[in-house]
């Protein structure tokens, strides 16, 4: 239970005050809305639509009628593979009076081949048309990549490590007093990185720490895009490191790709890639975590997400250093199994012809910087969140890399959202890192 504890969390562009009652229930939402409006809901027979071998597979449909017209018709469904292959089908006739409600269930057969399959639900009657677009899971937990990690894929990240060490952080810490708030202390932080770069970031601190305390330190890595994270004020015995990595936020004076191009910078040469630099900032950052004496170097915490997730997961699975690690929508996992329609997948094709780059040769670099190639090294423990409908970490996706994790982690999975997770996660990630460190 924490008390005490109040965290803003700026997370890539997402603002969140994690313990605010900001949310609205299905009850307060309704409230008020126009009795006119036709009703028509889907609810899966496991909340999470992940479903294994054995379990009953169906949907709950919820219609109510406003008009005084009574309703004749179908609810439907059509289950489809990924690559939109039709795999089964079915209806059942509904009729309800004027006025009044309903509730049907459809079954959907079992299917062999595990992974995700997308199921549309349609209700056709006289006065009213609509489809509800869904995905679910089945034995998901047996998804296995077809595409290889590369056999010298744990020493070109060895390799990069050694390249990191031989550059000499330069550390150097600088009071920000017209930031502070509620007691709580800023420094602009700022250290040389791979290939002798600037990187900053903001480290806030609990002003009133006693002279020997070592503060647990929770470091936030930044979303796609380049704002970066700007710093976050934790009161509790606290210390946040918001570390922007080249490219992103302060840490974009000297590479500063546009929205687009950050995907694709220095892509045709693995050495020169955006990713390896910026994997060896978030590690050059932990470097300055146990270079601190007010900071407590054998608990730390990674977070991010979306890139910031991707970020997380990997810095986590490639430094030991870190002890828990929380990860939101994480992107980059199989790149090879991406949609070609959707980004990031779009975005390579679309750079591979302005270029007349092959697009297998962006994808032979890329094979070092999938996720799913890291996540064998995780092993401490880790929050996951993922929306099943994410169609920019798609959930197929998610579980090639999951699948790979051999330390203990808690997944949760969001059937109804896309590149987002509600405001509940954050909440539990706060409580779940607190509790880890004593902190009440």
């Amino acid at each position: 239970m924490l008390r005490g504890i109040l965290v803003v969390l700026l997370i890539g562009s997402l603002t969140l005050p994690a313990f605010s009652n900001i949310l609205q229930t299905d009850e307060e939402h309704g409230a008020g809305e126009d009795e006119k409006e036709f009703l028509f809901s889907v609810v899966p027979s496991k909340k999470d639509a992940i479903f294994k071998t054995g379990d009953k597979i169906s949907y709950k449909v919820k219609v109510h009628n406003p008009f005084d017209v009574v309703q004749e018709g179908t609810v439907s469904f059509l289950l489809t593979s990924l690559d939109n292959k039709e795999v089964a089908q079915n209806s059942v006739k509904v009729k309800f009076d004027k006025r009044s409600s309903g509730e049907y269930s459809l079954s959907v057969p079992q299917q062999k081949e595990p992974g995700f399959y997308k199921i549309s639900i349609m209700i056709n009657v006289t006065e009213y048309d609509d489809t509800l677009r869904k995905v679910i899971g089945i034995n998901p937990q047996q998804i296995v990549s077809k595409n290889p990690k590369p056999a010298d894929f744990d020493k070109f990240w060895a390799d990069a490590a050694t390249e990191l060490s031989a550059v000499k952080p330069g550390f150097k810490m600088t009071e920000q007093p017209v930031m502070e708030q509620n007691g709580i202390k800023v420094y602009l932080v700022e250290m040389q990185s791979l290939n002798n770069l600037t990187i900053r970031g903001w480290l806030t601190m609990p002003k009133n720490r006693k002279e020997k305390d070592k503060l647990p330190v929770w470091v936030v890595m930044p979303g796609y895009g380049g704002t970066g994270v700007k710093p976050i004020y934790a009161q509790g015995g606290l210390a946040v490191l918001s570390l922007n990595v080249r490219g992103q936020g302060n840490s974009r004076d000297v590479i500063h790709p546009t929205y687009d191009g950050y995907l694709t910078e220095g892509i045709e040469y693995r050495d020169k890639y955006i990713l390896r630099g910026a994997l060896m900032d978030g590690m050059r950052g932990i470097d300055f975590v146990m270079s601190r004496p007010e900071l407590d170097p054998k608990n730390i915490t990674v977070s991010g997400a979306s890139l910031g997730g991707y970020f997380s997961i990997a810095l986590a699975s490639l430094d030991k250093r870190v002890k828990l690690c929380s990860s939101n929508n994480p992107v980059f996992s199989d790149w090879r199994a991406l949609n070609s329609s959707e980004w990031p997948m779009s975005g390579l094709i679309k750079y591979s012809k302005a270029r007349f780059v092959p697009l297998n040769k962006l994808l032979d670099n890329l094979d070092y910087f999938d996720l799913k190639n890291f996540t064998n090294g995780l092993e401490c423990k880790a929050l996951i969140g993922i929306g099943l409908l994410d169609h920019l970490a798609p959930a197929y996706n998610q579980y090639a890399m999951l699948n790979n994790i051999p330390g203990p982690y808690k997944l949760f999975v969001y059937p109804d959202l896309t590149h987002e997770v509600p405001q509940s996660i954050y909440e539990y990630f706060i409580k779940w890192m607190m509790d880890e460190y004593g902190i009440f």
